[in-house]
């Protein structure tokens, strides 16, 4: 099917932080659950503990983590394959993607995703749900 012909996103990436309660679901969703996807945590680093994930050095480093490109791969063939078997359905696809905070390697990836499925022709958007919220030091 040619996405790429559609004035609406067939794929909304939302991300969050699990200590802030995972977005109200319905059927059609994604689950990616990041804290335990050997993606580096920056909060890790004393000196990116307190950045978040649009900061390049952040972005850097859990792009640098060994798994990123498998699991961005990984993420975005799921999503790819969820979408292709309900394409006659014409709905749009959710993809949740949570870490600790919401702030950080959650973001990193969604972003990622986001930016790989629109070079493949998907119309993809991102909401990030907990990035603003101030995580307790």
């Amino acid at each position: 099917m040619n996405y790429s012909d559609s004035e609406f996103p067939w794929i909304t990436i939302e991300t969050f932080g699990f200590e802030h309660g995972v977005p109200e679901t319905a059927i059609g969703c994604l689950l990616i659950d990041v804290r335990g996807a050997s993606l580096d945590d920056p909060a890790d680093r004393p000196e990116l503990a307190d950045r978040d994930g649009k900061d390049e050095d952040v972005i850097q480093h859990v792009m640098a983590s060994r798994l990123a490109f498998t699991r961005i791969e990984q993420v975005v063939g799921q999503g790819k394959a969820l979408l292709d078997f309900n394409s006659e359905k014409n709905f749009t696809l959710r993809i949740l993607i949570g870490d600790d905070t919401g702030r950080t390697r959650a973001v990193v990836l969604g972003d990622a995703v986001a930016e790989v499925l629109n070079g493949r022709g998907i119309p993809t958007e991102v909401e990030h749900h907990h990035f603003d919220i101030d995580t307790p030091k």
